[in-house]
């Protein structure tokens, strides 16, 4: 399966690099120019991300691991950026997830932690973050972080959104709330694009 996610950054970098220098004014050398090769750009997934400049942040303490032990979610998280279509870099593993890093991590006053998998991928079983549609309000969800800290959420809602439809600037916030965002795809599957109708998206808010 293909994973979606729309929007944000898109530009390819060519690097010079210039070699060649003289030992006297008289005897230097024209510098010599080279391109470095572009690098072809993954797969791309559709969670949409807002439509900005991203500065990357780094933060202090990233989220690891995220679990749900009412659905027998328990999984990894790696942190992602944008690919250089604009869509959310994801591990193409659905046993994997992957945390939005130029947003808040789970430590951060303020800001949603985004957290997106694959439902399902060529040559890999179903991901653990199908079960997300199974949630139901008041579910905790913890998420542990880099330090070993367990952060604890309670679910809110689960909503599917067509692709199109998704909220992108309020899921992505990074002011205003500290909810906990999960994503996947869900819905109706077309194969003759190899895209999941929806997107699948958990809201969880944290557990003072």
């Amino acid at each position: 399966m293909t994973r979606t996610i729309t929007a944000v950054l898109a530009a390819a970098v060519i690097v010079l690099v210039s070699a060649g220098c003289g030992a006297t004014p008289e005897a230097s050398t024209p510098p010599v120019v080279t391109e470095t090769p572009r690098a072809l750009p993954t797969p791309e997934v559709e969670v949409p991300v807002t439509a900005a400049t991203l500065t990357p942040a780094v933060p202090d303490v990233p989220p690891v691991r995220v679990a749900v032990s009412s659905v027998d979610i328990d999984v990894p998280v790696v942190p992602v950026g944008i690919e250089p279509g604009g869509f959310m870099e994801l591990d193409p593993n659905p046993a994997v997830a992957g945390w939005y890093r130029f947003g808040a991590d789970p430590t951060s006053g303020d800001g949603n932690v985004v957290i997106s998998a694959h439902v399902d991928a060529p040559e890999y079983p179903i991901g653990p973050f199908s079960r997300l549609r199974d949630l139901g309000a008041g579910a905790e969800v913890s998420v542990t972080d880099a330090a070993g800290t367990t952060h604890r959420y309670r679910v809110d809602s689960v909503t599917y959104y067509r692709k199109t439809d998704l909220p992108v600037d309020e899921l992505f916030a990074r002011q205003g709330s500290r909810d906990l965002v999960l994503i996947t795809c869900g819905g109706e599957y077309d194969p003759s694009v190899g895209r999941y109708r929806d997107n699948v998206v958990t809201i969880a808010t944290p557990v003072d």
